[in-house]
């Protein structure tokens, strides 16, 4: 077996014949899952083929992961090699790329400087010991896992982002890796209306809140 788990490109439309492989287009981006050669070694020889056109590799599309199946290893390549992709050169390509990743790593830290604002603004005004008691009391109502949230963007999403910054083409793994962390959003999206609805029935939690806004 080969190195399992790559992020690669489809370099070529593909149509599945058989009923464990998928159908693929030109430019979807696919996960390795594992790699197999349908032929021996001293076939390969003996036919004159190359072995990138006898292997087949079990592949997932990154984002539909009911979608998965065999194809053919020489309509995979790495993105960073290609020479063309959705009629662009390479050079063309892989400014694109970096400028994506950049705009995604420029946002995202703003992103989390605008988190951050609010654990040390309102956060922790409420953890000081002059809050009211109803307002310490009702904390975890108030602002749920929105700390949670605000620490895994600013110390674990951001990170793994910048770790590929050089790499555009495998920075799908930090998504893919942190892939359950996301649920914390929905989380947070459950609980908000319940925030929202203590804050409207309680005038000295409102007030506070109001006051440390202006």
């Amino acid at each position: 077996m080969e190195t399992a788990f790559d992020i690669l490109v489809v370099n070529q439309d593909f149509k599945s014949e058989a009923t464990d492989s998928v159908t693929l287009q030109r430019g979807d981006i696919v996960e390795v899952l594992k790699t197999s050669t349908e032929t021996t070694e001293s076939t390969v020889k003996k036919s004159g083929a190359d072995s990138n056109t006898t292997a087949k590799w079990l592949v997932r599309v990154f984002g539909d992961n009911a979608k998965e199946g065999w194809v053919p290893r020489n309509i995979l390549e790495d993105s960073s090699t290609a020479s063309m992709l959705n009629g662009n050169d390479k050079e063309s390509v892989d400014f694109q790329k970096k400028a994506v990743i950049r705009e995604l790593l420029d946002t995202e830290e703003e992103f989390g400087r605008d988190l951050q604002n609010v654990v040390d603004r309102y956060i922790k005004a409420v953890d000081a010991a002059n809050a009211p008691r109803t307002v310490r009391d009702s904390k975890d109502i108030i602002f749920g896992n929105f700390q949670q949230i605000a620490e895994f963007h600013t110390k674990v999403f951001n990170d793994g982002v910048q770790y590929y910054k050089d790499k555009p083409n495998m920075v799908v793994k930090t998504f893919l890796r942190l892939e359950r962390d996301f649920d914390m959003h929905v989380k947070y999206c459950k609980t908000e209306p319940l925030a929202q609805e203590y804050l409207a029935s309680n005038k000295e939690a409102f007030t506070f809140f109001q006051v440390k806004i202006k």
